[in-house]
């Protein structure tokens, strides 16, 4: 069920993320350091603002929206939801005055607050329907939300940036008319009260039971996930702040690209069979997700490490070279080392209400993340930095293991880790002996034949699990014709 879901949601993984990476590589020939410092920060507030605003409804939405019962019990969460809705308007527009008075109080201009509050809202809208569309299995409104922000987009920043003005601003406003009109498109998929008549109070009560304390969990996870960012920005300026947003985030991106590959399905499967009391294959499917996980971002950071420099040379602006090579693999490697216990062991937590442990996780990281990055950066400069982000991240992950293994039986699935990194090193060994990229073509190349080695080893380390699948759609195809 886990992988035929994961193939589903594909369309949705590969593109959002294909095209944020393309535009992070794209607005390097347009912002200078000190505007692209800033458009990073700016986006990252936004995922706090979404947090106070609806990341707590949105929680119990997934968990438990009842799509699947009574016309009464839907129409009521329905208008609850609305007014949750609209009053997360006025609060993205509270966080775009604090955000342009933190980041930079020499632009303060009515203009720019309603320009972030725009995007704040639409974005933070955008996420939640995202979730909705999830907890109904409505993949094909899932795949227009997440899809129709970063695509469209792009093209409206590109427009904006080239006539009228290549600032951070262009590209918020852009990205804001984008989401936008995704959630015009995705509304009425799902099903939604423009205007709220009543609202539940059972259903908001249970909201705040469950989303609540998930909403503290969720602040301390945002924290463990960009104190980098305002450490940096703080400690060394915007400028040299902008010049690592782009080999950070670009390593970090494409290692989340690995993660949500198979993590989107996983937690509405679980969640279902936990609801119907089936532990055991709720926690089965977790380690099949850890599995997938791994399989997918081992060989993502290692390849990503293995052609930073010859990628960077040929489609990063030249002021942003250096610093992206020296920091594009270390980056991904401590965005995977986060992802791995977010999306495997803290939603074991989650979803056995032991949110204590999860808050323990965060604290652990947050606490080394910051002072192993103070530390690194201060005395090691960037590339330091980035490495005491990933020893928290490290830490943090054995940690949320330790808790998940010891006090709720979780089994790591330690043998398909084994064939992983077995085929992961078949595939640095390979990538090894060819040529180093010297174009486009050639980097493509490069990049097709490491992922041919890798499906390669990866067939061989699960050969008996491939001709079982074979056999089975053989057999089912014979018995079609019949």
């Amino acid at each position: 069920m886990l992988i035929r879901q994961t193939i589903r949601y594909l369309p949705a993984q590969l593109l959002s993320p294909a095209f944020q990476l393309l535009s992070m590589v794209v607005w390097t020939y347009f912002l200078p350091p000190a505007e692209m410092g800033s458009y990073v920060l700016i986006t990252a507030t936004q995922e706090f603002a979404y947090l106070i605003a609806l990341s707590w409804f949105s929680v119990y939405a997934l968990r438990f929206m009842p799509f699947e019962r009574g016309r009464t019990e839907r129409s009521d969460f329905l208008h609850t939801e609305a007014a949750i809705v609209c009053l997360s308007i006025p609060i993205s527009l509270i966080a775009a005055l604090a955000t342009v008075a933190i980041i930079d109080v020499t632009h303060l201009s009515w203009q720019t607050v309603l320009i972030i509050a725009f995007f704040y809202a639409t974005r933070g809208i955008n996420t939640h329907y995202s979730e909705r569309a999830r907890a109904q299995s409505n993949i094909f409104a899932y795949t227009l939300l997440q899809i129709v922000g970063p695509i469209l987009g792009f093209g409206i920043g590109l427009a904006l940036l080239t006539w009228w003005q290549p600032t951070g601003e262009a590209l918020i406003l852009a990205y804001g008319i984008a989401q936008f009109v995704a959630n015009l498109i995705a509304a009425p998929l799902i099903g939604i009260a423009i205007l709220p008549r009543r609202i539940d109070r059972a259903i908001l009560r249970g909201a705040f039971a469950y989303g609540g304390p998930i909403l503290l969990l969720y602040g301390l996870g945002w924290i463990a996930e960009n104190n980098f960012r305002y450490v940096v920005g703080h400690i060394s300026g915007a400028a040299a702040f902008g010049l690592m947003a782009v080999g950070w985030g670009l390593g970090r991106r494409c290692a989340s690209f690995g993660a949500m590959l198979v993590a989107a399905a996983a937690f509405p499967i679980a969640a279902r069979l936990l609801n119907e009391g089936k532990r055991a294959e709720a926690l089965q499917q977790l380690a099949t997700n850890a599995a997938l996980l791994i399989g997918v971002m081992a060989p993502t950071v290692v390849g990503i490490a293995m052609i930073s420099a010859p990628a960077t040379d040929l489609l990063i602006a030249e002021p942003y070279r250096e610093m992206t090579k020296a920091i594009l693999g270390l980056s991904a490697l401590a965005a995977a080392l986060r992802f791995l216990h977010v999306h495997v062991s803290d939603q074991i937590f989650i979803l056995e209400k032991r949110l204590s442990y999860a808050g323990i996780v965060d604290i652990v990281e947050i606490v080394a993340a910051i002072v192993l990055t103070i530390a690194g950066l201060l005395l090691y400069g960037p590339i330091g930095a980035v490495i005491g982000t990933a020893l928290g991240s490290t830490l943090a992950a054995l940690v949320s293991m330790y808790l998940a293994i010891r006090k709720l039986a979780f089994i790591l699935p330690v043998l398909d880790i084994a064939k992983v990194t077995a085929a992961t090193g078949a595939m640095a060994l390979g990538l090894a002996t060819i040529p180093t990229a010297q174009s486009i073509t050639g980097l493509v190349l490069t990049i097709l034949f490491g992922m041919l080695l890798y499906a390669v080893a990866i067939l061989i380390a699960y050969r008996g699990e491939a001709r079982g699948i074979l056999r089975r759609r053989l057999d089912r195809r014979a018995q079609a014709s019949a």
